[in-house]
């Protein structure tokens, strides 16, 4: 039987529901849910990302990307190789609103 993955997926509509602030982060309304009758993607469509809620407005969330993880050894040495996610701090301060 041959089978292909598919991820489930919650759509936003892009037209409204999509912004970008003046530092260049994308931001979505969860609250407004598009393509509800076709939520699958192929999994080589996927990308992995996650979703921090905006401080100065809880209706928006702010995405972000996660970093790709490489498990291949290219060194072929040690197996017990720390695979944690690097964290990039903000720089700068942010604009007055």
């Amino acid at each position: 039987m041959f089978r292909i993955p598919v991820f489930k997926c919650d759509w936003v509509d892009n037209k409204n529901v999509i912004k970008v602030d003046d530092l260049g982060f994308t931001l979505v309304d969860f609250d407004k849910i598009a393509h509800k009758s076709n939520p699958f993607i192929l999994a080589s469509q996927a990308k992995q990302v996650f979703y921090v809620q905006d401080q100065l407005d809880p209706r928006w969330s702010v995405v972000l990307s996660t970093p790709q993880k490489d498990f291949l050894d290219k060194e072929g040495g040690d197996d017990l190789v720390d695979n944690s996610i690097e964290h990039h701090p903000f720089i700068g301060t942010l604009p007055e609103v």
